[in-house]
């Protein structure tokens, strides 16, 4: 059916998540299924990747993409862009303006804390800046605030006539306590961007947080993706609008969240986990749809396995992340990444033992069986040879498989270790299985968690093929594939909210109602700014608060949401109160120590944007009984059985006992034997693990 050629109307959404093999999209439509496509990413130019995908999805609905995005009413886009160029070590060439007698502060970074008792002489992480390009100016703020050194313009001036001169493409400023008074700051960047037309990043607004090392870093990692990702995200936007979208098109946040372009590429560092965050966010959803509160979102796709946890409802969040070898002040969903996807390689060590990735084939040339040339045997290529796909192609048929290319390059693999094709896809599968299954425990029995009391949410084009192996071996006894998994992320993307996200330390205690009021009000009242700058309507804001609390004399903090209502000696209470449950949850009952007194740490505000949002539509069950579609061989703990298969999407309702395999558009759901699967009212598929 053809889109109606009217910009008036406007009722579409539009979900684009650029993978590192794969970029997803899916469009959602009112009284329509949901229209799915996976496209491979074009890592030498994204944004002819974003506009493949969109084409992809335009020639499903016989519409041009004009006319596609012409009746797009909200887009929403999820890139790794800030994350590659981490990996990859590239980014803007960047200078450094600090307090004078902190020059080195990028360069010690935290030895000393972190280095006790160990090698001292061993090799760290360079410096995010060198030392060449780090400059001291005299100014001096005190811990109170208050300005005991005024600002030296001429030192400023210097130091912007130098950069300058070592043709610097971007500038990080950060003060010693600037986050207490930003004024000093505030100065230099506008005397920056006077200047020139660098891209300048200032602590005060980047991380305006308590702890000098991680502020300095976040600030100058901030300045170094700056530039490439501004590029990038604005020339996204203006390829968009001239091909006749109308709406603001949002970029995902590692918080979970969405902004406006213009807004993400002053801060890239926002976006380090922009994709991963829309799979959780989506996890969410249908979590409180099914009644669940315990979940476990395990995302693989063609690159990475990323895991995150959903605790009583509530996500897993941090503030601190580790990024080109340094920690950085970033809010974002608690995401474990690890080297496991479905193009993840295949190798033989020194010591003569299989191993499977980091590495990864990516989409180009992508795994041998894929028939793009591929020479290297990986996890999607063990799969084909074990059967388990369909040999009629990927991606609803789009990409058949060359399962002779797949034999080949085991085999080959395999020689090294005297094993057959085989027997080899069988070592490449438990490896990977089981490398996923130790992501899962670093998540939760690291952290005092059982996995066995959460369920599993499996999504990515690769995930339902081990979600069952991984489940048996956490002793995990249900998992969820939903109906969108290959390109759920894709799906969580567009399902959120414009979210700003504003933070501040304040270390006093939660007694201080004053000083706690005046944070959260001044926190409020640029949170709402923000939002007039989004053009957001009064009656689609929503302002949410949360805390970091700790018990005097500890180091560690403790997130906690804060009671709604205004703040004063009542509230606070009340807060305390939550903050003692929530840390004797996590650590132990009797473990907490209100004798001590409770310290604010950190306040956090959400400047919510309400927007379009899709809807979880339920079906009615139907009958159980559902009939194969044909069969595959399958090779199955050493031996060769006839498993039925069933073209999805199957209809609530129907039941189906393993062994089977469920071939959806773009993943393959795979049931092993003592196992069975139900659709449920979502039409995802439940399968109970025994």
């Amino acid at each position: 059916m053809a889109a109606k050629n009217d910009s008036q109307v406007r009722d579409w959404l539009i979900g684009v998540d650029v993978g590192g093999t794969f970029t997803d999209g899916v469009l959602l439509r009112p009284g329509e299924a949901p229209l799915i496509v996976k496209t491979p990413t074009n890592i030498a130019d994204p944004v002819a990747g974003l506009m493949g995908c969109l084409d992809a999805i335009a020639e499903s609905v016989e519409a041009t993409k004009s006319e596609l995005l012409a009746r797009t009413i909200k887009l929403g886009y999820g890139t790794t862009q800030a994350a590659n160029l981490i990996v990859e070590g590239k980014g803007a060439k960047v200078g450094f303006i600090t307090t004078r007698g902190f020059k080195d502060t990028l360069i010690v970074a935290e030895i000393g804390r972190e280095r006790i008792g160990m090698d001292l002489t061993s090799d760290r992480p360079p410096s995010l800046v060198q030392r060449s390009r780090i400059f001291e100016v005299r100014e001096r703020v005190d811990a109170s605030g208050r300005e005991i050194a005024p600002l030296n313009m001429d030192d400023v001036k210097l130091a912007m006539d130098e950069l300058a001169s070592q043709g610097v493409e971007a500038v990080g400023v950060c003060f010693l306590w600037s986050f207490l008074n930003s004024d000093h700051e505030a100065r230099v960047a506008a005397a920056l961007k006077e200047y020139s037309d660098w891209f300048v990043s200032v602590s005060y607004d980047v991380a305006p947080l308590l702890g000098e090392y991680v502020r300095s870093a976040t600030t100058a990692l901030n300045a170094r993706l700056g530039p490439p990702v501004q590029q990038h995200l604005l020339s996204v936007g203006k390829s968009l609008k001239s091909q006749g979208l109308e709406a603001l098109p949002l970029v995902m946040t590692s918080a979970g969240g969405l902004l406006t372009m213009e807004d993400a590429a002053n801060k890239p560092i926002s976006l380090l986990s922009s994709g991963p965050a829309g799979g959780v966010l989506a996890s969410k959803l249908l979590a409180e749809r099914m009644g669940l509160s315990n979940v476990l979102c395990a995302d693989m796709g063609g690159t990475t396995f990323d895991v995150s946890l959903i605790t009583q409802g509530e996500l897993a969040l941090s503030e601190r992340a580790q990024y080109a070898g340094q920690e950085v002040f970033t809010e974002a969903i608690d995401i474990v990444s690890i080297g496991a996807g479905g193009g993840s390689v295949g190798w033989v060590d020194h010591g003569m033992r299989l191993k499977v990735g980091p590495s990864s084939a990516g989409s180009d040339p992508g795994p041998a069986c894929y028939g793009h040339g591929g020479t290297k045997a990986t996890v999607t290529d063990a799969n084909c040879q074990l059967g388990r796909l369909n040999p009629q192609g990927l991606a609803g048929g789009r990409l058949r498989l060359d399962t002779s290319s797949a034999e080949r390059v085991l085999t080959d693999l395999g020689s090294e270790l005297g094993l057959s094709a085989q027997e080899t896809a069988e070592g490449i599968i438990s490896i990977v299985d089981a490398a996923m299954s130790d992501a899962i425990r670093s998540q939760t029995v690291a952290k005092g968690l059982d996995p066995r009391e959460y369920t599993l949410f499996a999504y990515g084009g690769a995930a339902p093929l081990h979600a069952a192996s991984i489940a048996a071996d956490l002793g995990i006894s249900k998992v969820v594939v939903p109906l969108l998994a290959p390109v759920f992320s894709a799906y969580g993307i567009v399902a959120s909210n414009i979210q700003h996200v504003l933070s501040k330390s304040r270390v006093v205690p939660i007694t201080d109602t004053p000083t706690i009021a005046d944070v959260f009000k001044e926190l409020e009242l640029n949170g709402l700014k923000a939002l007039d700058l989004d053009n957001v309507k009064q009656e689609n804001r929503m302002i949410l608060r949360t805390a970091q609390l700790r018990f005097k004399g500890q180091m560690h903090s403790v997130n906690v949401n804060m009671p709604e209502g205004p703040i004063d000696a009542k509230l606070l209470e009340e807060l305390g109160r939550r903050f003692i449950e929530t840390y004797e949850r996590l650590f132990g009952a009797g473990t907490s120590s209100a004798s001590a007194g409770i310290e604010m740490v950190t306040l956090r505000v959400y400047a919510i944007g309400v927007t379009t949002v899709p809807q979880l539509d339920q079906s009615p069950l139907g009958q159980e009984e559902v009939a194969p579609s044909g069969s595959r061989k399958v090779w199955y703990r050493g031996s060769l059985i006839d498993v039925p298969t069933y073209s999805g999407p199957l209809q609530p309702g129907n039941k189906v006992h393993g062994p089977a395999l469920l071939d959806y558009p773009g993943q393959t759901t795979w049931v092993p034997i003592n196992t069975f699967v139900e659709v449920d009212q979502y039409q995802s598929l439940v399968i109970t693990v025994n």
